[in-house]
């Protein structure tokens, strides 16, 4: 995953620090979701363009999660792709048995988009097709103005 620091969000700590005690975490984690819908749409975007898209497997399972092992103090959502094992009941049900390359029997999921790695770093014999890390060079200023429209949001409520 590509990891980037933001700069020129001076404006953004101000209004923030204006919250009422104890709205600061719920502020953070509305402010990094909408920054993170912006971003995720984007990478999904970008799979279209570049033609990823065969099954619609990879644009389904792009996700934003939030850590829960984010340091104190900080609100922390990853962009990813949803792969291996964890998956819903639907998609478990359709899961089917096959004999792996190493001769053992597997599960193989439905919606399970496990070559999402190859196109993003790419292979040995294929070049990278990334989504994600252009995703954020991309989409970094609307991001930020994501954030900004969705913390004026909340300094509106009474």
């Amino acid at each position: 995953m590509a990891k980037t620091e933001v700069l020129g969000i001076g404006e953004l700590k101000a209004n923030f620090a204006q919250l009422k005690t104890g709205m600061e975490q719920r502020t953070s984690r509305a402010m990094v979701v909408a920054a993170g819908g912006v971003l995720k749409r984007k990478a999904k975007a970008l799979i279209q363009q570049q033609g990823l898209v065969r099954t619609g497997s990879l644009l389904k399972n792009v996700a934003i999660k939030r850590e829960s092992a984010a340091p104190a103090g900080t609100t922390q959502y990853n962009l990813g792709v949803r792969h291996g094992r964890d998956k819903n009941k639907a998609q478990k049900k359709s899961a089917k048995l096959s004999v792996g390359a190493s001769g053992r029997i597997v599960k193989r999921y439905g919606d399970d988009p496990f070559y999402w790695r190859f196109a993003e770093f790419g292979t040995a014999k294929q070049g990278a097709t990334p989504f994600l890390g252009p995703a954020l060079e991309q989409g970094r200023t609307d991001a930020i103005a994501a954030m900004e429209q969705r913390l004026q949001k909340e300094l509106a409520k009474p």
